[in-house]
This record gives C-alpha cells, structure tokens and sequence, in this order.
C-alpha cells in the first residue's frame, strides 16, 4: 500500500513539473542602446529582432537579430549593416532560415533605404538588398510576410518634392533571391504609412494610419489588397483626433486592429482595438488606459481564447512601464499586468506559445539610461 501511494505521489509530481509553464525575465545588450522591436516563434525557441548600438564599431545602429532557445539562453545573435544607421524591424522564417525587414543608411540611396535581408538558421546572410526610388528618398521598412515561395514587404516611401513630401504606404513582392516581382501603392493625396501586413487565402490584409481618408487628422485603416498587390476594400476608423494602428491579426470572423488613440480617451492617448468583419466593416471598437499616455503595439490570439495586447503605460507623468492585457470576444478585459522599473521600458511585440508568452521591447537601464533588450516569458495569465 505504501509502495502504491508513493509510486501514485510521484507521478503527480512528475506531471505537474512537466506541465509548469516556462518563464523567465531577462535582458540582452551592451553599454549603448539595444531595442528589440519583433520576434517570432521557431522549432526550439525565438528569433528577435532589432537594433544594437553596443556591438558596433561606431556610435550608429546595426541591424541585430538574437537567437534563443525555449527557456531563454541565447544561442546566437548577429548584427548586419554598414557604416550608418541600419535596423530590422520584423522578421519572418522562409525556407530553411529568416528573411528581415528594416530601413538603411549604409546601402542604398542617399537618405533611407528599405533594408532585406536571408539569413540561415545560424544567422549567416545568404542576401542582402537594399530598395529605393529616389536618391533623396525616405523609405521605412516595417513588416514581412512569406507567402509560399514569396515574400511580401510593407512600409512607406517618403518621397520628396520641391519644399515638400508626399507619404504613401509602399509595399512589393520578392522571390526567393530578393528580386523584386511587383511594387504597389496605395496612394492618397496627404500622409498615409503602412505598419503592418498578413497574408490571406486570396491576398493581403494591410494596417496603416492615414490622412488622406476618414474623419479628419490621422485615422486607422484597414485595406485589402489582391495577390498582384491592387486594392480591393479599404476602411478608417477613428474620431475627431489622431489614431494611429499598429497591428493587426486575422480571427475567424475577421480582423483585430491595435494602436492607439487621441479620440476616444480621457484628454490622453489610449489603446484602441478595432474588431471587423471580414469586409473590414466595423464590429466594435473599444479604448483601454489609465491616467496618462497608453500605447498598443502588438496583439496575438491566446491558446484558450481570447486575444492578448502588448505596449506600454504612462504610469507617472515622465515615464512609461510595459503594459500586458487580455480581453475577451467582445472586447473586455479579462486581466492586466503591467512590468517595469524606475524608467522607461516598454513591450513592442508578442508571440503565443501553449503555456504562455513571450514579449520582447525595451527596458532602460536605471543608471545609464541606455535601453537594453527586454525579453519576458509569463504564463497564460500573464505572470512571471
């Protein structure tokens, strides 16, 4: 009988050690700032990407991709880049390795260049490209997404005219060298950016902020876009001030929006989320923050329903935490979390695994201020 209990005992510990989630909180960089502003999940562990002043031979940014395994040690990180500034802004995997996109001094135009980059899966470049139009052009890269054997950037060209410039969300496709296959604008008459692509069944869904379109000032958008990048449907959301969208993911009736809002909050910016059909009309919109200023700057479906935001909060009137909060269908808050020190630190991306998430942003040193790359794993409700 006692052989029968212990034996009964231990296997009770046995699965429980074997089903506790995976957390951890830990910083990556040097003595210059580092920031991380994408990761995404891969077979053992995550890739981060971002930008590193600490691992240069100069005071410019390198573009800096850190390779971890599933409990956080790092198994690689490399830098990529020339003289001048260079940074990776997202990242994607593709074939046997990852392709990342960002903005470059060191190669390219005059001014600013979309930055791409194949790395393998240890990190060493198979290509490097650099995209402009104009020598004195800005163009800002800011999301990638593989479709099958092709690549789909998106970002925003700041093209410059006689005392002025004309903003417009740029996007292209590339094949598996980084040739281009097909550019695409989606035009307006005022400034309008791109920051966020998926890929869909027939097309694209793209997230930006535009002036162009909707109810005066800045306003979210939506468009959809075919497989030869045309426009086929495109939607704002917003009020009488500025919002600005950040991401955007695909549900199984349609689309979640996040950025923030100057509208819809208490004389301060808020979070805003946007919930759509699959036409990208409309279901519900809803703000989310505090006292002060409050950003949202990624979202991710949670593994037991639900949706899970990630940005930060001003939780004193000169400096912001990381802000973590999960809500439900209809848009309420199921929990929130906020991680931080006595200065500035900040969650710019999120990625679901089965016990939890991991978040990746920015915390700044209490005695140096530099900004170190951040990385938080906590479990399904959000705690370390």
């Amino acid at each position: 009988m006692k052989k029968t209990v212990l034996l009964s005992l231990m296997t009770t510990l046995t699965l429980t050690a074997a089903q506790a989630p995976i957390t951890f909180n830990k910083t990556f960089g040097g003595d210059e700032d580092d920031i991380a502003k994408a990761v995404i999940k891969t077979n053992n562990g995550y890739l981060i990407a971002g930008k590193t002043k600490s691992f240069t031979s100069n005071r410019d940014y390198d573009a800096y991709l850190i390779k971890l395994d599933k409990n956080g040690e790092k198994i690689w990180s490399k830098i990529y880049g020339g003289k001048y500034d260079d940074e990776a802004n997202a990242v994607t995997v593709y074939e046997k390795g990852f392709v990342f996109v960002g903005s470059t001094k060191s190669y390219g135009n005059d001014n600013l260049s979309y930055y791409f980059t194949k790395v393998d899966k240890n990190g060493e470049p198979q290509w490097q490209k650099s995209y402009f139009r104009g020598d004195r052009d800005y163009y800002y890269g800011n999301d990638i997404v593989a479709d099958g054997k092709e690549l789909v950037i998106a970002g925003s060209e700041r093209y410059l005219k006689f005392l002025s410039a004309k903003i417009n969300p740029l996007l292209f496709k590339i094949d598996g060298e980084g040739t281009m296959i097909w550019r695409s604008y989606v035009y307006g008459k005022d400034e309008d950016r791109a920051k966020a692509i998926i890929s869909t069944n027939d097309g694209y869904i793209m997230a930006g902020t535009t002036e162009t379109y909707g109810h005066g000032n800045f306003d979210a958008y939506l468009v959809k876009l075919n497989k030869s990048g045309e426009k086929i449907w495109f939607t704002t959301f917003g009020g009488e001030d500025d919002e600005i969208a950040e991401d955007v993911i695909a549900i199984d009736d349609g689309y979640l929006l996040v950025g923030s809002t100057d509208s819809f909050g208490l004389n301060y910016k808020d979070i805003y989320i946007i919930r759509t059909d699959k036409d990208g009309k409309k279901i519900w919109e809803r703000s989310y923050g505090g006292k002060y200023d409050d950003e949202g700057y990624a979202i991710t479906k949670a593994p037991n329903g639900g949706y899970v935001v990630v940005g930060k909060t001003q939780t004193r009137r000169n400096g912001t935490d990381l802000y973590l909060f999960k809500i439900n269908e209809t848009g309420q808050i199921v929990w929130e979390r906020i991680y931080g020190g006595e200065e500035d630190d900040a969650g710019y991306d999120i990625v679901a695994s089965k016990d939890g998430y991991l978040i990746v942003g920015t915390k700044q040193a209490d005695l140096t201020r530099y900004n170190d790359i951040w990385v938080l794993k906590v479990d399904l409700k959000g705690k370390l």
